[in-house]
């Protein structure tokens, strides 16, 4: 099992997307905690010794870093490192069609 680190930036983008769906989409406390759940039930997968695919997105990929994406909506940047894994940055991936 590796170690996961989330970046600062990383995690408050999902406390945002909580407070979003929460209070402005006004989705149900239920629906938006299970969605929150399972993206960071995805994250801690990022332990197991298995890799995605590099980005295929320039920005991302020439840094090095590999994609996984949740819900074929929201993309996670990770970098893997002899320490673990770094989950580096999450977008949308409508903001990243054009990168």
């Amino acid at each position: 099992m590796r170690n996961v680190i989330i970046l600062e930036s990383v995690q408050e983008r999902i406390d945002e997307l909580q407070y979003y769906l929460l209070h402005e989409l006004k989705l149900s406390e239920e629906f938006t905690f299970k969605r929150i759940h399972r993206m960071r039930e995805l994250v801690a997968t990022l332990s197991l010794p298995v890799d995605y695919a590099p980005c295929r997105f320039r920005r991302w990929r020439e840094l090095g870093y590999r994609c996984v994406m949740f819900d074929r909506s929201w993309v996670f940047a990770y970098e893997v490192l002899p320490e673990g894994v770094i989950i580096r940055d999450m977008q949308h991936a409508k903001a990243l069609a054009d990168c």
